[in-house]
């Protein structure tokens, strides 16, 4: 094999190693990328740039041009001046007029600034609203990801147990026929066996529905041949639910609301200009076609709103109250559950310890019935219940290490990590 060769496989040999692997956070990920309820978060998004750019543009000049031609049924009319004839100019019926307006803003009172902060809180509430309602999916994420686990430990137990009693049988199989055991103790043993295969059997149905519903959620195309490392669980500072973070917006935006209506009532000042040409013009004596300009500043302001502000303030601290209320509620509930999950760690790790004891013990007590089996000293029904309780053991043992990594995936998941 050339060096070109082996340097290509070396290449490749590791990310086909990767490939085969697949880990708890890379599901999220993907579930992210295909998720439709995720792909939202694109378009809000791209809303909160849209927002800055449009309200940017409130501090540009508005510049306006308008054009009109008018005929008028009578006009302005003079007496005449004996002495001075053609003193005043007949004006036409027909007017002609093209204007340019310019308008600045000077300054709005805070208009825009106070415009931006509630878009922008409410395009918070619209991420907020959103994570909402995917946090949940995480949670199924984790569940599923979890049951897969414990589903492949089981495949493993029970191929172990297949292991054990092909073994028994092919001990007990030469028992038989050197007449130191009956055919009905093999045949017990030989239907432990089929029941576990038919176990095996379900086992794998049940890891290809997991496998299944992964995929559809993720958008990944898994199968049974994939790794599924144990999730490293890792606890993040200051991590908030979702559920408290779309109440935080709320408030916000109820505050920015209550700016807003201040801003309204400030002075605001505009500088503006006119150019135009066309008759006639500001100097209405002038008939002819002419051009003519104006510029000037004036300011606006709400002197008195009829207590319009106070009443809506009032409206929107009520409103608060109630969302800070909703809040309590919720931090409380989320507290329970933080005290029931912690209470489960600490249980399913004194059982796991537990569990490797029994296991031993089991263990010991299967084996030595596994001789005595051989030597006709006990019966098959004897000798299953040994190997039963040793399985359901290794069982039991695989469950409980997967309720502590649920809990403590719950755990992490309530604290909003």
């Amino acid at each position: 094999m050339t060096r070109k060769v082996l340097t290509l496989l070396m290449m490749i040999m590791p990310f086909t190693a990767f490939a085969q692997e697949i880990t708890l956070d890379s599901c999220i990920s993907a579930a992210r990328q295909n998720w439709p309820a995720f792909k939202k978060q694109l378009s809000i998004d791209e809303q909160k740039k849209l927002i800055d750019e449009t309200l940017n543009k409130n501090h540009l000049p508005k510049i306006n041009l308008s054009g009109q031609a008018t005929y008028q049924s009578e006009t302005v009319t003079f007496p005449e001046v004996p002495t001075m004839p053609d003193f005043f100019p007949e004006f036409p019926n027909d007017n002609y007029n093209v204007e340019l307006s310019i308008n600045q803003t000077i300054w709005d009172g805070g208009m825009v600034k106070s415009e931006k902060e509630i878009q922008h809180a409410a395009n918070e509430i619209d991420v907020q609203k959103l994570n909402v309602e995917t946090y949940g999916l995480t949670g199924k994420i984790n569940t599923l990801y979890t049951s897969y686990l414990y589903l492949n430990e089981s495949e493993n137990v029970l191929k172990i147990s297949l292991d054990e009693l092909s073994k028994n049988i092919k001990t007990l199989q030469s028992a038989y026929e050197n007449g130191t055991i009956l055919k009905s103790d093999l045949d017990d043993v030989k239907a432990e066996k089929l029941k576990v295969e038919k176990e095996l059997i379900r086992v794998k149905s049940l890891k290809q529905n997991t496998i299944n519903s992964l995929n559809l959620i993720t958008g990944l195309n898994l199968t049974t041949q994939y790794t599924f490392t144990e999730p490293v669980i890792k606890q993040k500072e200051n991590a908030v639910r979702p559920e408290l973070s779309l109440l935080d917006a709320q408030l916000k935006y109820s505050e920015s609301t209550i700016a807003k209506f201040k801003t309204n009532r400030m002075p605001k000042f505009f500088a503006f200009g006119k150019a135009g040409y066309g008759r006639p013009g500001y100097d209405f004596m002038n008939t002819d076609m002419h051009t003519y300009a104006i510029i000037g500043a004036k300011f606006t302001w709400d002197i008195f709103d009829w207590n319009m502000f106070k009443k809506q303030k009032q409206k929107i601290r009520l409103q608060q109250q109630v969302i800070q209320d909703n809040r309590a509620t919720l931090q409380k509930q989320l507290s329970i559950e933080d005290q029931q999950y912690l209470a489960e760690i600490s249980q399913y790790k004194q059982q796991i310890e537990i569990d490797k004891e029994i296991i031993k013990l089991k263990e010991s007590v299967y084996k030595a019935g596994e001789s005595r089996m051989n030597n006709g000293t006990i019966t098959s029904t004897e000798f299953l219940k040994m190997f039963n309780e040793w399985k359901r053991a290794k069982l039991t043992s695989e469950l409980d290490k997967l309720k502590l990594m649920a809990a403590e995936l719950n755990y992490n998941y309530a604290k909003g990590n």
